[in-house]
């Protein structure tokens, strides 16, 4: 199996996230629209709402338009009210304050899991705002020879599916949740064939430039453990996720691309599987399930 090396950084990926200028463009945005994007853009901080399930934002479908939504509150007692009734229908879910200076971040976490609408609590009542009226950002270029730097279709079934399985008190043999969620888990399972990965390197000990056409004793491989002492190698669906795994890292990590049918002869030894984005839904895939996809998707 051969690797690509990629030397490179999220914010090297990305335009600037900037506002969506109300003065000039969006001649198709509606005066309300406008007026409200206004009123945002002008606070301090506000409050949305993280789901315990997937360590993101709670997300939803809306089942007329098909958007994909998070929700954000300009008051913290509404954003309580909406939380405490997804805890109360056995979504685990959290409010989230977000300062002025982590707005930017925010919403690009937005952007790269997917979301295309913000649902919008202003103290009186919602409304719906498409995401790109909001901020601006130029989707990247990504071809087969640079590494996934967004994959949404990815992120979505993932949160969609998490937010599911991970309901406490939920019987999962019940037949009918039970077809639900596997309807939910194949079009997971589909877009995890179709996905390529990131595989991270721990180079902190390699002298020089690497070179992984070499054996070299000093490059590892980072693994985690769960609480039943399995081992498991992190793997991200993209640039985000790693970026995320390296800040909260002492060790010097760099990446690699495979594709899903590689991802099996890279598992190191004595690992029972992948984490998949382990700073985010922490997804557990195991070799064996693996290896059935990508022999069901070769077939």
């Amino acid at each position: 199996m051969s690797f690509r090396l990629i030397w490179l950084s999220l914010s090297a990926s990305f335009d600037t996230i900037e506002p969506v200028n109300l003065e000039r463009g969006a001649a198709n945005m509606s005066t309300d629209n406008r007026l409200m994007i206004k009123n945002l853009q002008k606070l301090e901080h506000f409050f949305t709402i993280t789901s315990r399930a997937t360590n993101l934002p709670y997300a939803q479908c809306d089942e007329t338009t098909f958007d994909d939504q998070a929700f954000l509150f300009s008051q913290e007692e509404d954003a309580a009210d909406f939380c405490a009734k997804l805890n109360e229908d056995s979504y685990p879910s959290s409010v989230l304050r977000v300062e002025q200076n982590q707005i930017q971040k925010f919403y690009t976490g937005l952007y790269l899991t997917g979301i295309n609408r913000v649902a919008f609590h202003n103290g009186t009542g919602f409304t719906y705002l498409p995401l790109e009226e909001i901020v601006t950002l130029k989707k990247p270029v990504q071809d087969a020879k640079t590494p996934p730097v967004i994959n949404t279709a990815l992120q979505l079934t993932g949160i969609y599916f998490l937010q599911e399985l991970r309901r406490p008190g939920k019987d999962n043999r019940d037949p009918e949740r039970l077809s639900k969620l596997r309807e939910m888990e194949q079009e997971l399972m589909a877009d995890l064939v179709r996905s390529r990965f990131i595989l991270a390197l721990d180079i902190t000990d390699v002298k020089g430039r690497l070179d992984l056409k070499k054996p070299d004793p000093n490059l590892k491989m980072p693994y985690l453990k769960n609480p039943s002492g399995d081992i498991l190698q992190p793997v991200f669906s993209d640039l985000w996720e790693f970026e995320k795994f390296k800040g909260k890292s002492t060790r010097k990590l760099q990446l690699v691309t495979v594709p899903f049918k590689g991802l099996s002869s890279t598992a190191i030894p004595g690992a029972k599987g992948y984490a998949l984005n382990p700073s985010g839904f922490n997804l557990v895939l195991l070799k064996e399930k693996i290896d059935l996809l990508a022999k069901q998707a070769g077939s």
